[in-house]
């Protein structure tokens, strides 16, 4: 089964709910992404897994909707390459405890894409069908 996960910013979860994201949005496909997004969390933050709040699931449909913290969004928004490279790096390493394998160009690619989406200002949010 194919997971398509696609990562889009909004001016609020009413808005995010409306059918299909808008123009700013980066499309993925077949990773853990509700591991990653607590992963992303702990890592960005500083906080050890067993502190993550998580992103909010903001509706009970399909496809679901995620709001990231604003905190992480804020993080993402400020991450510089050098933070990126280390994020990525531990990503790909939690990832592989749990036995999934991301490439690392596309691990890069990912979390490059979500500082972009981050630095709009918008709320940032994972749409997955």
């Amino acid at each position: 089964m194919s997971t398509i996960i696609t990562f889009y910013t909004a001016a609020n979860d009413d808005a995010a709910e409306e059918p299909g994201p808008g123009r700013d949005a980066v499309e993925y496909g077949n990773f853990d992404v509700f591991a990653s997004l607590e992963e992303w969390e702990s890592l960005l933050l500083n906080r050890s897994l067993d502190d993550v709040d998580g992103p909010e699931q903001i509706n009970d449909d399909e496809p679901l909707i995620f709001s990231f913290l604003p905190a992480l969004t804020k993080a993402l928004a400020a991450a510089d390459r050098r933070t990126l490279d280390t994020v990525t790096r531990k990503w790909i390493a939690a990832r592989a405890e749990e036995g999934e394998e991301i490439d690392p160009e596309l691990a890069r690619a990912i979390l490059t894409d979500l500082a972009g989406l981050a630095r709009s200002r918008r709320r940032l949010y994972c749409q997955v069908a």
